[in-house]
């Protein structure tokens, strides 16, 4: 069976399944990096939610053998999991006063999600975009989150420099950092094979683990540790989800640092999660963070 027909195949089998008082829609959703997924959507007839479920890797599990009866059984499964499972009240969504408090940001890399960002409120950042999303709490399956878009804000009545605002208020709290020192993880990292012993690194990411990237735009996180540290710091964008902490004492070669930045990305680090190729240079005098001075290629030059 063709994808496509696949596709059609699950959406006519659950929409006989539920009956006449859903609407189901299959549409691709964009991901990072110029990714994107195919989700089924499932909205009950005069209900605003519409969960959505992801079928890419139901095919490839069809094509490996498993029958489409079990799969459609598992999708209906995940769709009233999540209506019953939600620690959040999904209708108050269409209140701002509601979602102030719950507005975050994460980081991502701006080249390469340029098509996305025509329909993101989002913020330049270096290389880099601050973009937003409401956390709605966690569950036993992992944090849940409402990418925010243009049509929220205008919704909302709300402007970007709000939402900015409401963002850096709230992304500390609602995901508090912890920096982590890997030592000799250095080796792993720094696979060249030209240092026999490499400098303390330390991994900077939040509680979760999730979008930590964006904790190095947190307030005085990198001048406390620069202070810490009684060093400049080198910072290595190792995946949207964190970055790497090495103190610069003025013997660094950004340009080696900056190729093996690109090598993991494209060896090492899934597509949908590299953050960017350049690497960083937080200077403790100034406050301010910078992009390291070396040219490399577009984060899509590290793709396969």
């Amino acid at each position: 069976m063709l994808y496509h027909t696949f596709l059609s195949a699950v959406r006519q089998q659950l929409e006989k399944r539920l009956g006449d008082g859903y609407v189901l829609t299959i549409h691709r959703i964009p991901r990072n990096n110029g990714l994107s997924l195919d989700g089924l959507s499932i909205c009950e007839k005069g209900s605003r939610v519409a969960p959505t479920l992801y079928l890419n890797s139901c095919y490839q599990r069809f094509q490996n053998g498993t029958p489409l009866e079990q799969l459609l059984d598992e999708l209906l499964s995940l769709y009233r999991q999540s209506l019953a499972n939600t620690p959040f009240d999904l209708n108050l969504l269409e209140r701002a006063e509601s979602v102030r408090p719950r507005v975050a940001y994460r980081l991502i890399n701006a080249q390469s999600n340029r098509e996305l960002l025509k329909t993101l409120p989002h913020v330049p950042v270096l290389d880099l975009a601050k973009v937003f999303f409401l956390d709605l709490g966690a569950d036993e399956r992992g944090a849940m989150t409402v990418r925010i878009t243009s049509a929220h804000l205008a919704h909302w009545g709300m402007d970007l420099e709000t939402l900015s605002r409401l963002a850096d208020e709230n992304t500390p709290r609602l995901f508090p950092a912890r920096i982590l020192s890997i030592g000799e993880a250095l080796g792993e990292l720094m696979r060249s094979g030209r240092r026999e012993a490499g400098p303390p690194l330390y991994i900077l990411s939040n509680q979760n683990g999730i979008s930590g990237a964006a904790c190095m735009l947190y307030t005085d996180i990198l001048k406390d540790f620069a202070d810490r540290m009684k060093a400049n710091l080198v910072v290595l964008p190792s995946s949207i989800h964190e970055v790497l902490l090495l103190p610069d004492r003025g013997d660094q070669n950004y340009e080696e640092l900056c190729l093996t930045v690109a090598s993991i990305n494209r060896t090492e680090v899934d597509p949908e999660e590299r953050l960017s190729n350049n690497v960083y240079l937080f200077s403790r005098s100034t406050g301010r963070l910078r992009i390291a001075p070396v040219v490399t290629g577009p984060l899509q030059a590290c793709s396969d």
